[in-house]
C-alpha cells in the first residue's frame, strides 16, 4: 500500500501526502499528493465544485471517473481532464437520485479501473425555498439526490473497500444543513440528513479501515452560488459582473472572499489521504469562516 513521504509508511492508507516549507508567501508549508494508482468516483463533477475536486485528484495522479446526469457534460468534461492531467480520466452518465442508475455508475468504474479506493459524494440539488411552501415531490427530490443517493453509493463503493481493508469516503455537506445555516428549506434538511450520515457510516464501517469523513462548504464560487446569486443561467452573466458580486459576497466572510472549488478539492484530497489516516467521522469546514457567522 502507499504510505506518506517523509511521514512514515501507513499500512492500508491511500494517497501520499508531502508537506514542504516556504513557497507560498503568507503560509508555513505547502502541500502535496500523489494518489497514482488510486481510483476515484466524483458524483456531480462536472462543474463547479465537483469538477475542481476531479481535477485535482486527476492532476495528482489517481484514476477519476466524471460523473453528471448530462451525457454531453460528462463526455466534454472526461476529455478535457484526462487532456490536462496525469491521471486517466473517464466519463460516466448517472443520475444519483436513482438506485439502479448508481448501480451502473460503479458497476461501470469497477469495469474499467478495478475496486474503488475513493468516493466523493458531491452531487446535489437545490429545491427552491421556503420550506412551508414546498410538497413531498421536492422533499423526495432533495433527499433522494443529497442524502439517499451517498448512502447508496457509499454502501456500494464499501463492498470493494471491505476487501482491501482500506478506502475513503468524503461527503460534500454545507453550512446549510447547520442550526445556524438558516434559510435554506429543503436543500438544509438534505444536509443535514447527510452529515448525520457521515458519523453513522464512519462508526460502522471503521472496523474495515473504512475512513468516512465530509467537507463543509459555505459561499464558494460555483455554478450554483452563480445561478442563484443572478436568477440566470451563469453563461448569460459576464465574468465582470461575476467577479464584483463573488467580491461583495466575499467582503462579509473573515478570510475576506468567497471559496473557490480548489479550495473545496484541498479538503477533500487531505482527507482522502494517509496525512488524515486517523480521522473519521469528522466534518471539516471550509469556508474561510462563513461557518461562523
Amino acid at each position: 500500500m502507499v504510505g506518506a513521504t517523509g511521514l512514515g509508511h501507513i499500512d492500508g492508507v491511500h494517497g501520499k501526502f508531502q508537506v514542504t516549507r516556504g513557497r507560498c508567501p503568507g503560509m508555513v508549508g505547502t502541500a502535496q499528493f500523489d494518489f497514482t494508482g488510486e481510483t476515484a468516483i466524483v458524483t456531480g463533477s462536472t462543474k463547479g465544485i465537483g469538477r475542481g475536486i476531479a481535477a485535482e485528484l486527476a492532476g495528482s495522479g489517481a484514476n477519476v471517473v466524471v460523473n453528471s446526469r448530462s451525457p454531453d457534460d460528462v463526455a466534454t468534461v472526461a476529455a478535457e481532464l484526462e487532456a490536462q492531467h496525469p491521471g486517466s480520466v473517464i466519463g460516466i452518465t448517472a443520475d444519483v437520485g436513482d438506485p439502479e442508475q448508481i448501480d451502473r455508475l460503479v458497476a461501470a468504474a469497477r469495469d474499467e479501473f478495478g475496486s474503488i479506493d475513493i468516493l466523493v459524494n458531491n452531487a446535489a440539488v437545490w429545491p427552491p425555498n421556503p420550506i412551508d411552501e414546498q410538497g413531498l415531490d421536492e422533499w423526495d427530490l432533495g433527499l433522494d439526490v443529497n442524502a439517499r443517493g451517498p448512502y447508496y453509493a457509499s454502501l456500494l463503493v464499501a463492498e470493494d473497500m471491505r476487501e482491501s481493508g482500506s478506502g475513503s469516503i468524503v461527503n460534500v455537506t454545507s453550512k446549510a444543513g447547520e442550526r445556524h445555516g438558516g434559510g435554506h428549506g429543503l436543500y438544509g434538511v438534505s444536509k443535514a440528513t447527510q452529515t448525520a450520515l457521515t458519523w453513522r457510516l464512519a462508526y460502522e464501517l471503521g472496523d474495515h479501515g473504512i475512513r468516512v469523513n465530509a467537507v463543509s462548504t459555505a459561499q464558494t464560487d460555483s455554478y450554483q452560488l452563480r445561478k442563484s446569486t443572478f436568477d440566470r443561467q451563469p453563461s448569460a452573466v459576464s465574468e465582470e459582473e461575476v467577479q464584483a458580486a463573488m467580491a461583495e459576497k466575499g467582503a462579509d466572510i473573515p478570510l475576506g472572499r468567497v471559496g473557490q472549488p480548489a479550495d473545496i478539492a484541498d479538503g477533500v484530497m487531505f482527507l482522502a489521504s494517509d496525512a488524515a489516516s486517523y480521522v473519521t467521522g469528522h466534518v471539516l469546514r471550509v469556508s474561510g469562516g462563513n461557518n461562523l457567522q
